[in-house]
């Protein structure tokens, strides 16, 4: 992240608990459940002031597996965590180039998830079942971005789950992705490096969250 990035964050921060019961107000409702492939999820609720009703928040997920955990979150938040050192992790080559080795990693079934702010397994453990225990089932959203190994073929899956309250964020315009938006800035960079700090800019996060409820019917 950037000295810029950072300063970004601490001031959204400072923001949040001023700013969180006016912005309330321009919502239709409070109880949803946001699902996202990194900490997205976490900003979203503090920028409201909401408790997390999503387990996606502190952590994040390589763009594969993400796939998978969208298109069956019932499966993936019903099954147990298993805590791995980060070393046996199919990803351990991309862990190491950020860094990451020393971070927990669990596996769900076929999947894994990378617990970036937590300090310890358990403390993880016991954050992802508190808030898989919040989730409203009857009112889902979901979100994805191009990055952490994102290929083409990611892009095109996550957009053909038939779940129509899903938001992917680009690096280049995808006119033919019908859930994409465009974060500019990054198209030479191979992805979305940040879509947590200026995300407000691309999207309108109201009219987003004040869509009719949709029930997350998948496995």
């Amino acid at each position: 992240m950037s000295y810029v990035s950072r300063i970004s964050r601490k001031i959204g921060d400072m923001a949040n608990p001023l700013l969180a019961k006016g912005r309330r107000k321009k919502l239709t409702r409070t109880d949803f459940s946001i699902f996202s492939n990194n900490c997205w999820a976490g900003s979203v609720y503090r920028r409201y002031g909401l408790p997390y009703s999503s387990p996606t928040a502190g952590l994040y997920f390589f763009a594969s597996d993400y796939v998978k955990f969208a298109s069956r979150l019932r499966h993936y938040t019903a099954t147990p965590l298993e805590f791995i050192d980060a070393r046996d992790s199919r990803y351990a080559d991309q862990l190491r180039e950020k860094g990451e080795l020393d971070k927990p990693v669990a596996r769900l079934d076929d999947i894994e998830v990378v617990f970036l702010h937590y300090p310890s397994p358990e403390e993880a453990a016991e954050k992802w079942a508190r808030r898989c225990e919040r989730i409203n089932w009857g009112d889902v959203f979901i979100k994805f971005s191009q990055m952490n190994c994102c290929t083409e073929e990611d892009l095109r899956a996550f957009d053909a789950i038939p779940f129509g309250n899903k938001v992917c964020f680009t690096a280049s315009p995808r006119p033919e992705l019908a859930c994409a938006v465009h974060f500019p800035g990054y198209s030479e960079r191979g992805g979305v490096l940040n879509d947590t700090d200026y995300y407000s800019r691309y999207i309108d996060l109201e009219e987003w969250l004040c869509r009719p409820p949709e029930i997350y019917g998948l496995g």
